[in-house]
């Protein structure tokens, strides 16, 4: 099949039908809902930018049986596979403002999955790789959308999974015979799952032996009887279910939801690890690989929109000259995640399965990055915005009869710029920064907590060497 276009991969997410639910109530059709429609269009755009020629070879490559196919159904074969990767979360965090999540996750999810099941077929003779190349040739032939699903409910954190009194609280296999499994559980925060035809399903964590009906992996279509979801609300995120532009960002949208397993069958040829306990920490440390390393480029595409919005504001309010330096400090802080997702890219290395992988320590150092640069962005754009990035009329005063002429008068800025210009900027900056287009988690926990990028550090920093390299300076023995 060739690439779909924007309209057909929305009119095939309507068909999908899957079971969703939202504030207490079930979503008829996720393409009417505000909410999940702008998180359909953020996905679309991806499809939308495929179909330029521009970004052949970007946002397209060659797929496992030569056919064009969207680079977002791929196996990474390279270092410039890699490197691409990074390119393409920014241009599609530059165009869309926002995390769309489910394309990337399962993007990560499907590469971990081709080099673990390939590790595990040579050691263990099993026919999951044999598997996983089919289920990929698929994805890639109907240029599907897949969720990545890792992050498990947990329960009580201080307790590991087999010594929860619900075992459920991390996804597991309850029945098994010849024709498949049957999965219950649930996977939460995952992103972009109201526009996903398929979720893939991957361990959350390491387990051991007496945990091994929890070591499980995957790939289900979203409308598979006993899959539901119910989509989270995020900051201010009753905005974005009204018209206007009160939602700040007024095109595009993202979304997580907690998808639910009650007693799910699935066929044989759709399992890709059932029980290989000591390969389930392989397959959660390629993916938070990959995840790690293109935060680098989501977050400079999205501070690139910030930085934008705060000149933008600035110029509405004649005070161009006056912060540049901010502006320009703001702009070091993208290309400093930028240039570091990069790095880890180029410094990759091939696996045995012939998928590609970036620096463990250079995509661990990216993701600490993430966790501390990008707010420093959004510190700067809200004391160039001033106090009305956190209190403005709505659009709603503005079109009031009464009072319209009043926000008009008192909130337009410099020579001619209306108050619904001034207006519609501080609501993009605004919604970045502390609304439901808010940064904030992404940066944190996208791709696992800081503690845990920080301990590999740790554990990569090979001290041992480095004091070696001191000692020789010194003058000193190896021995001192």
């Amino acid at each position: 099949m060739v690439l779909k276009s924007k309209q057909q991969y929305i009119q095939s997410i309507k068909r999908l039908g899957a079971e969703a639910y939202m504030r207490g109530r079930p979503i008829e059709d996720v393409t009417e809902n505000r909410f999940t429609r702008l998180a359909l269009e953020g996905i679309g755009q991806i499809y939308e930018l495929s179909k330029e020629a521009t970004h052949n070879g970007l946002l397209t490559r060659r797929g496992e049986n030569g056919a064009r196919i969207s680079a977002y159904c791929s196996i990474h074969r390279s270092k410039e596979d890699l490197v691409n990767r990074v390119r393409t979360a920014r241009l599609v965090c530059q165009k869309t403002g926002v995390c769309t999540a489910s394309r990337c996750c399962g993007w990560d999810a499907l590469n971990a999955l081709w080099h673990t099941t390939y590790e595990m077929d040579a050691k263990l003779g099993t026919e999951y790789h044999r598997r996983l190349k089919r289920y990929v040739a698929l994805v890639q032939s109907k240029d599907l959308t897949c969720a990545g699903a890792l992050t498990d409910p947990k329960g009580n954190r201080s307790l590991k999974p087999k010594q929860q009194p619900d075992k459920d609280v991390y996804l597991r296999v309850v029945d098994e015979n010849k024709k498949g499994i049957v999965v219950r559980g649930a996977k939460s925060m995952i992103g972009g799952a109201i526009g996903s035809h398929e979720i893939i399903v991957l361990p959350g964590t390491g387990f051991v032996e007496a945990e091994k009906e929890h070591a499980v992996a995957f790939a289900i279509p979203m409308n598979t009887e006993g899959v539901m979801q119910v989509v989270n609300m995020q900051p201010g995120g009753e905005r974005k279910l009204e018209k206007g532009f009160d939602k700040g960002n007024v095109s595009f949208g993202s979304s997580e939801s907690l998808v639910v397993f009650d007693d799910v069958f699935v066929p044989k040829d759709r399992v890709f690890m059932n029980g290989e306990y000591e390969y389930a920490v392989d397959i959660v440390t390629k993916f938070v690989l990959l995840h790690r390393m293109v935060l680098g480029g989501c977050l400079a595409g999205c501070g690139d929109v910030l930085t934008g919005a705060s000149a933008l504001l600035a110029e509405y309010n004649g005070l161009s000259r006056q912060i540049s330096d901010r502006l320009t400090e703001m702009t070091y802080l993208s290309e400093a995640l930028y240039s570091q997702a990069l790095g880890a890219a180029h410094e990759g290395q091939a696996t045995p399965s012939g998928a590609w992988f970036p620096d463990p320590l250079l995509a661990n150092v990216t993701k600490t990055s993430v966790t501390r640069l990008p707010y420093e962005i959004q510190k700067i754009a809200e004391d160039i915005g001033g106090g009305m990035i956190s209190c403005m009329p709505s659009e709603l005063d503005l079109k009031n009869p009464k009072i319209g002429a009043i926000v008009e008068k008192y909130y337009q800025g410099t020579r001619g710029v209306t108050a619904e210009k001034r207006l519609r900027i501080a609501r993009l900056i605004e919604s970045m920064v502390t609304g439901p287009g808010r940064l904030g988690a992404l940066c944190m926990h996208g791709g696992g907590s800081p503690a845990a990028a920080q301990m590999t550090i740790r554990q990569l920093a090979d001290l041992e060497r480095k004091k070696d390299l001191a000692r020789t300076l010194a003058g000193l023995s190896t021995a001192s």
